[in-house]
């Protein structure tokens, strides 16, 4: 499964949730030649709402999904249907009554990869976070339905990823208690739906692990040969914490030093001969400069993330966008990392800006909730009687409703609703959801708005852009 250099894209556009990496940027970017992104992160709502508000190019390419009772239950949003204002259900324990949920997930990962590939014959991937368990494997399997080119896989340790897309190109039901690295069980029914056929027609998708230190490599290499015999990533992305979003814990545990940096691992890692890409620690912010660094050293390539979030195309909100060039440009821009922010427990970047939850004041007058349920986790509660009973829990939910389903009260100090954040973040806004920008620390050096175009152009050259965007024309 090992590609060769070369075989792959120099440029990857980073998988930025939710909905920042959407459709109109992956597309913008893989048609130029550049492995273009979607991130899984809050498809279940986003695509429903898209429908709910009659968005034509959703339906359409939704009804082309190859299962109809998924269509018609997505199509029920619609304006008219009999859920157009019921509100989008999340995940259950109860295998029945969360079975909906886990479908909507399905038909909504294929829809945003669908969208991302129309009009060109660039390679197309998804980002699943791994830490979003309980939607792992719908995001997958509709990315497969779809054709997806490649799986990008971060927040987390992908280790079941070559077994889950085997499984389901075999039409198996799936199950892991837990998920590893989640402590989540995980599992959804796919053998009723017949797919296996269709999913064994479309190419082996490209699987790129995104791991930040050598043990995990190594070990990562290990598992997949055991687990599915010959397995291995086509390539790294080694990304470290000066990236967006959520970071890698410090190894020390405490503090971010020298063994967190790449430089400290990076060529114990091409010695295993997978090909590599580098990520979140560009000392040109992300530009030719750093591609051509990173191929002198030996990496395939780059992925590039903060430039694309606040490329014109991008998901984020337009005046979130406009606020963080111009601080950038005035040099008031600043990202902070927060250890107790995200409930994944997982350090978090954040931009402190004024009236989002960056805003402590802000933050102190928020009230807990979990009504999405993107980063719940799963655990037993031994009942009375001696049986157990399988619940799902958020460290952000109320502090009682956290405890009363075994939670220890410690871990919700200073967490924030991240799924209701991210989503208000691309402008799916609850009236009291505030935003929350999550940039890579090389955000700051981006000071003027660019198209997706003059990014890839900037980094590959238009030379480069022009012939690659010929050579994949539709």
């Amino acid at each position: 499964m090992s590609l060769a250099a070369g075989t792959m894209p120099e440029l990857i556009q980073a998988g930025m949730g939710a909905h920042i990496s959407c459709a109109r940027l992956a597309n913008a970017t893989s048609r130029l030649g550049a492995l273009g992104v979607v991130s899984s992160v809050g498809l279940r709502h986003i695509v429903p709402q898209q429908v709910r508000s009659g968005d034509a190019h959703t339906i359409e390419i939704a009804k082309t999904f190859p299962i109809a009772r998924y269509v018609e239950e997505l199509l029920s949003f619609a304006p008219g249907g009999k859920r157009h204002t019921r509100a989008i259900p999340i995940d259950v324990p109860d295998a029945v009554k969360g079975a909906l949920a886990k479908r909507l997930s399905v038909i909504s990962a294929y829809v945003e990869v669908m969208r991302a590939k129309r009009g060109h014959k660039g390679m197309v991937g998804i980002n699943v976070m791994w830490k979003c368990a309980l939607t792992v494997l719908p995001s997958i399997y509709g990315a497969l339905l779809a054709g997806v080119d490649a799986f990008l896989c971060g927040a987390g340790v992908p280790m079941e990823l070559p077994e889950i897309i085997k499984r389901m190109r075999e039409g198996d039901n799936l199950d892991y208690e837990p998920l590893t690295g989640t402590s989540t069980h995980v599992h959804m029914s796919i053998a009723e739906d017949e797919s296996a056929a269709l999913l064994g027609s479309k190419p082996m998708p490209k699987l790129l692990p995104i791991l930040s230190n050598f043990a995990f490599c190594k070990r990562l290499l290990d598992t997949w040969n055991k687990r599915v015999h010959g397995a291995r990533p086509d390539a790294f992305v080694l990304e470290n914490h000066a990236a967006g979003g959520h970071n890698a814990q410090p190894r020390n545990k405490t503090a971010f030093g020298e063994a967190d940096d790449i430089n400290s691992y990076f060529d114990k890692v091409l010695a295993l001969d997978v090909p590599v890409y580098v990520a979140g620690a560009f000392e040109h912010g992300g530009s030719r400069k750093d591609l051509l660094y990173w191929q002198g050293r030996g990496a395939v390539g780059i992925q590039v993330g903060s430039r694309f979030a606040l490329s014109q195309e991008s998901g984020l909100r337009d005046d979130l966008k406009k606020r963080t060039i111009k601080a950038s440009r005035e040099g008031t821009l600043q990202v902070l990392t927060d250890a107790r922010l995200s409930p994944t427990g997982f350090p978090f970047k954040y931009v402190p800006m004024e009236g989002t939850l960056g805003d402590q004041s802000v933050r102190d007058q928020q009230k807990r909730g979990c009504d999405l349920g993107y980063l719940l986790t799963s655990r037993k509660l031994t009942q009375a009687d001696g049986t157990e009973r399988e619940v799902y829990v958020c460290p952000a939910m109320p502090e009682d409703q956290y405890v009363s389903l075994g939670g220890d009260l410690a871990e919700t100090e200073g967490r924030l609703c991240l799924c209701n954040a991210l989503l208000a973040t691309a402008g799916y806004n609850k009236p009291d959801r505030p935003a929350l920008v999550t940039l890579g620390e090389s955000g700051a050096m981006t000071k003027e708005s660019l198209t997706a175009r003059q990014v890839v152009e900037d980094i590959l050259t238009p030379e480069r852009v022009a012939e690659n965007e010929d050579r994949l024309r539709a």
